[in-house]
């Protein structure tokens, strides 16, 4: 079972904790008003969207948004009638086939392998204007452990990975932060196309 098809399966569970959860907001807060009014924002696994998509929201930014799970998406869209959805894989999306001003994704890339994660990367790049801003959570540290939300084995490259990642992907880092609930955010710019592109 990949990362996907755990979400569907725990995707009530998972939406109820996530529901009434804040943690991460103060740290989406403080990184949507750095932007542009009216950006035009990629969210990458938005889940049923509380609290992520209503901050970007609350911010007056644009959301486009991506799901895997169909249960989550069913409940984004009766939440956000208003905001683009796709229920799409992040390695089968074709981002609207648009650009967009900054991208954020929040607990999803150390739920993918290694090769897809460093894909990742390279397709969000893509996907992003000169300048735009990009905000993940991952971890500083390399290792492994057991999501709590769907028993998926989740895999942390570690900093000097991510960064280095960044860079070929044509990102510059410029920050990192913590949430009240201990988890890191890795925030770049897109600078250039990628290497591989």
């Amino acid at each position: 079972m990949d990362s996907a098809d755990a979400y569907e399966r725990h995707a009530r569970d998972f939406m109820r904790s996530r529901d009434r959860s804040q943690v991460g907001v103060q740290v989406v807060t403080q990184w949507a008003r750095s932007l542009e009014p009216s950006s035009a924002v990629l969210e990458i696994a938005c889940g049923g969207g509380l609290p992520v998509t209503q901050t970007l929201v609350d911010a007056g930014l644009r959301v486009w948004a991506i799901d895997s799970s169909p249960t989550l998406v069913a409940v984004f869209q009766q939440r956000f009638s208003h905001i683009p959805i796709q229920c799409a894989r992040l390695q089968d999306s074709d981002f609207f086939r648009r650009k967009y001003d900054a991208a954020i994704s929040v607990g999803l890339i150390f739920l993918l392998d290694e090769i897809d994660q460093l894909r990742m990367l390279d397709r969000i790049s893509d996907r992003l204007r000169p300048g735009a801003s990009f905000l993940f959570t991952a971890p500083v540290e390399v290792g492994t452990w057991i999501d709590i939300s769907t028993g998926h084995t989740c895999v942390s490259l570690g900093q000097d990975v991510y960064e280095c990642a960044l860079a070929r992907a044509g990102f510059r880092s410029i920050g990192r932060y913590e949430d009240r609930g201990g988890n890191n955010y890795y925030e770049a710019k897109k600078v250039a196309d990628s290497m591989f592109a």
